[in-house]
This record gives structure tokens, C-alpha cells and sequence, in this order.
């Protein structure tokens, strides 16, 4: 995506924008502004390469699933530093 094209989208997005706010279609203008948003990103990590290109890379490949953070267990506040309660 050049500069150039991404000028252009801008430009007419922010013609739709003001056209929208003339009509006082604040509705339509936070819809545009998602729009916009999520074409340009499209746009942008369309040329990207999904991974990083090394060859056998294990995240890339989807073969690692990190792990859930470790819960500790809990504890009941009223029995700590009660022996009687034990």
C-alpha cells in the first residue's frame, strides 16, 4: 500500500464522513470510521507475510500453544492464623 493510495482512501472517507455529519447521520459516520479502520488495515497486512519465513519456525507452524498462567489455590481468609479453627 503506497502513501499515495492511502491519501486517497483517507480523502474519500473523510468526504463520506462530512456528508454524513451534514445530515446529522452520527450512525453512519462511527460505521464509516470502523470502515475506514479495517480497510486500511486489510490493506496494510495484505502484502505482509503471515510468519517470520524461517524455515520449521514452530510459532509460525501454529505447533505451540502457550500454556495457561498457574492459579494459585485459594485460600479461605477466616482460617488463616486461627489454630482453634483447624
Amino acid at each position: 500500500m503506497t502513501p499515495r493510495t492511502l491519501a486517497e482512501l483517507h480523502d474519500v472517507y473523510v468526504w463520506q464522513v462530512n456528508a454524513a455529519i451534514g445530515r446529522d447521520r452520527m450512525d453512519l459516520v462511527q460505521q464509516l470510521a470502523d470502515e475506514f479502520t479495517d480497510t486500511v488495515l486489510r490493506l496494510m497486512t495484505a502484502a505482509e507475510p503471515a510468519g517470520c519465513g524461517r524455515p520449521g519456525c514452530a510459532i509460525c507452524a501454529g505447533l505451540v500453544v502457550p500454556a495457561p498462567p498457574a492459579r494459585r489455590p485459594r485460600r479461605r481468609w477466616w482460617f488463616r492464623g486461627h489454630s482453634s479453627l483447624k
